[in-house]
């Protein structure tokens, strides 16, 4: 899974400094989930659409409308590598300006790579950054949580991992950076239905 480390070969700090390994991972302490301990709870709405993220291009009068929206809550995992693909598009009419509409993690990242492009970008926004929805939910990169609507295009399977692939290359220069910005965590799932065994029907 995304950030765990491999079972094969675990380090461990030995004398003189020197690092051990061994064979097989330490056991996980029992996780004390109970509702008593929650301390925070964030939620927002996240657009869906049934035919998936919306990356289409539009000509309205003299102008040319480059979509980038609708990735239902996976917004953080496609961010850079959407960005990249739709400033390409805007980038065959070779412009000067652009104009980016939103402030979320979608609006910035687009801003960003235009303007590592080369091009004078204006955002126009209704809510700065921590309004935004972007902001009020997690930032994990986690392509195996992204979900594509069974009326989603035949093709957009193919699409959504190339902005995937894109986003990882976007997002692993800032790892190791002050501050942590982008670090890797462990994930685990809870469940009262053993992992192996089918789902409970809805």
């Amino acid at each position: 899974g995304f950030g765990a480390t491999s079972a094969a070969a675990q380090p461990l700090q030995g004398q003189g400094g020197r690092t051990l390994w061994m064979d097989r991972p330490p056991a996980l302490m029992p996780i004390r989930a109970h509702t008593d301990r929650i301390y925070d709870i964030k939620c927002c709405i996240r657009p869906f659409r049934s035919k998936g993220f919306n990356l289409g291009v539009e000509q309205i009068g003299d102008a040319m409308v480059i979509h980038n929206y609708g990735h239902h809550g996976s917004g953080w995992c496609l961010s850079w590598g959407s960005a990249d693909m739709q400033v390409q598009k805007a980038m065959s009419k070779s412009p000067k300006k652009i104009a980016v509409i939103g402030s979320g993690i979608i609006g910035l990242t687009s801003a960003l790579v235009a303007q590592r492009a080369g091009l004078d970008v204006t955002i126009y926004t209704r809510e700065l950054l921590p309004r935004t929805r972007s902001y009020r939910a997690n930032g994990v990169w986690g392509p195996g949580t992204v979900a594509l609507a069974d009326e989603a295009p035949a093709n957009l399977g193919e699409v959504w991992e190339q902005m995937v692939r894109t986003s990882w290359k976007y997002l692993r220069p800032y790892m190791g950076m002050a501050g942590n910005p982008v670090a890797w965590v462990d994930h685990y799932a809870l469940s009262d239905t053993p992992f192996d065994a089918p789902p409970p029907p809805l």
